[in-house]
């Protein structure tokens, strides 16, 4: 090759190079700005998957995504505008909408068709030998999430109530140290919290589930007001998290690695937990309303919301317009 020809193809290369540069700028330029809320548990794998493959980018969309302890802080979030689409389960959602807060769900994280995914069990010391052992203990959970549905039931199938038991509010992130020091005897809630606590107490706790009190639904939320001005931002949003959903049927391994980074759960453990997850983007409009429903019958029946608090239109809460839309 001669010196003259070389330059030439140098100078090509640059041209090319710059061009590249320019319509990677302009690219960015041009995508959309969202900040996404995302609470810190599997159950949400898709959103962890979008992230790690860069997938809200490949929708036009310039994401930042804020990680949360929990799927309710999620919601505190999106209510007070930090946040504009974000994760919940579907319990935070009935007690936003009891009090009168416009927070719809868009779309749940595990619909796929397999076992019920129930999130929850009992971290306790191990001189709890069984639930019913709970009985005038310090137990961890975390007021208007889940969690608390689940405490409640755990409670009810004992024959207990709540003040049979010293029940301390605590944000997940909390529950793992007062565990281990031994200020709670033990707490409510899902992975990886549960491994990271049994990992750390070194054999002085360890977890008694209870199957069949209750099954999750792993929510997208978002405010009414976003879908009234910016509907075609949530569509993108939901074609990102489909080809997330999609992503993870094709190579499930690349997609535990992503998560279990992410969520700090140790890869052998995400491994064998993932089937449990159910994962697959839907919604079960008729089924999720009339859970949402029967918790805010829970709700109002345990006092727990102001005493004029009446149910909701739930079929309003859940907008089954735009996942399918998303699709297209």
């Amino acid at each position: 090759m001669t010196p003259l020809i070389f330059r030439k193809l140098q100078q090509f290369g640059t041209r090319i190079l710059l061009a590249a540069g320019a319509a990677a700028a302009t690219a960015s330029a041009a995508a959309q700005p969202v900040v996404i809320g995302e609470g810190l548990s599997v159950g949400w794998s898709q959103f962890f998957v979008a992230d790690a493959e860069k997938l809200w980018e490949q929708q036009g969309l310039q994401a930042q995504a804020i990680t949360f302890p929990s799927g309710r802080l999620v919601l505190d979030a999106v209510i007070g505008g930090r946040v504009l689409l974000g994760t919940a389960a579907e319990t935070p959602v009935v007690f936003a909408a009891l009090n009168g807060l416009p927070v719809r769900i868009i779309a749940t994280t595990n619909n796929g068709g397999g076992k019920p995914y129930e999130p929850f069990t009992l971290v306790a010391s191990t001189d709890i030998k069984t639930v019913a052992d709970i009985k005038g203990r310090r137990i961890g959970y975390s007021q208007g999430t889940n969690a608390h549905l689940y405490l409640s039931r755990l409670l009810d199938s004992l024959g207990l109530k709540f003040s049979d038991i010293t029940a301390i509010s605590l944000t997940p992130s909390d529950f793992v140290n007062g565990a281990v020091s031994g200020t709670l005897d033990g707490f409510i809630w899902t992975e990886p919290f549960v491994s990271q606590a049994l990992a750390q107490g070194k054999g002085k706790l360890h977890s008694l589930p209870s199957p069949g009190l209750y099954q999750g639904t792993s929510s997208v939320i978002t405010l009414q007001s976003t879908i009234d001005k910016e509907p075609e931002l949530l569509r993108k949003a939901l074609r990102a998290l489909a080809a997330a959903d999609a992503s993870i049927k094709r190579d499930p391994q690349k997609a535990i690695q992503a998560v279990s980074t992410r969520v700090n759960f140790e890869l052998p453990l995400a491994q064998q937990y993932w089937p449990a997850l159910n994962l697959g983007l839907g919604l079960d409009k008729k089924a999720l309303v009339a859970e949402l429903r029967a918790q805010a019958q829970w709700a109002i029946d345990n006092k727990l919301v102001r005493p004029d608090a009446k149910i909701p239109d739930f079929s309003t809460i859940v907008v089954g317009d735009f996942l399918p839309a998303a699709a297209r």
